[in-house]
């Protein structure tokens, strides 16, 4: 159990090491050295949210042991999504335009901005303007193929702690975002990382949950397996997997 422990939390701090190097080489080639002869700065950015993941992580393989019901949680589930929702309805309550308080000086602070594109991604893409009936649409058929994923696992594998926990910060995200786009106008997201990027908690619920198929895949010893699967095997599976969502839709539109 402490190997476990011990690498589990290392692969949470290594991933996000690695991802907030890139982001310093990418922002560092792009405007030159501003932040990177801060230690200050450099330790707090790379290493202390490093720290709270390795920490979860730690905790969720200590939790790992605990018998798992099938299923969603729904009371968890409402609890995550209620969570995100009411921050924001206090911060819409605010004057939040105006705001910006250091949370953890000099890399973290809140600082509200609302991305009325509906989604990080089509920021990434830098699109200028984006629908969002689209986003509710395409971000729902995701929802439904990752759902539909997670019970075909499930039905053939182990009910685990980590598979558990990654559709329930999944779907929190996933129904959180829905809101946003159909009641709000777009996500408002609020603690900035300088000089990179503003989030919000449905953004670490999906970050952690990326982390946690992760961590299942590892525990199963399936990335060694689905990387060097036969052919024959894949086009199975695949057809396996396809047929499963087929025998749901079917059921779904007869009841």
């Amino acid at each position: 159990m402490t190997k476990k422990v011990l690498r589990n939390a290392a692969l949470f701090f290594g991933i996000w090491f690695l991802v907030m190097t890139i982001y310093s080489l990418v922002t560092y080639i792009s405007n030159g050295p501003s932040y990177w002869t801060e230690f200050e700065y450099l330790w707090k950015f790379t290493t202390l949210p490093g720290l709270v993941l390795a920490a979860i992580a730690a905790l969720g393989t200590l939790l790992s042991n605990l018998p798992v019901k099938k299923g969603i949680n729904w009371i968890i589930l409402l609890l995550l999504i209620a969570a995100d929702q009411g921050i924001k309805t206090y911060l819409f309550s605010l004057n939040w335009e105006e705001l910006s308080i250091p949370l953890i000086k000099p890399v973290f602070f809140l600082e509200p901005t609302q991305n009325t594109l509906g989604s990080y991604l089509w920021v990434l893409l830098k699109f200028e303007q984006g629908s969002h009936l689209f986003n509710i649409i395409l971000f729902s058929v995701i929802g439904f193929f990752f759902v539909e994923i997670w019970r075909f696992y499930t039905s053939r594998k182990r009910n685990s702690f980590w598979i558990n926990g990654f559709v329930h910060l999944f779907l929190a995200g996933l129904f959180a975002n829905i809101i946003d786009n159909a009641y709000w106008g777009g996500s408002l997201d609020y603690i900035t990382i300088r000089p990179f990027y503003t989030f919000d908690l449905k953004d670490m619920y999906i970050t952690l949950c990326e982390l946690f198929l992760l961590t299942e895949l590892i525990d199963n010893k399936l990335l060694k397996r689905l990387f060097k699967m036969p052919q024959e095997e894949s086009k199975q599976l695949n057809k396996a997997y396809f047929d499963f969502v087929k025998s749901d839709l079917r059921s779904l539109f007869k009841s």
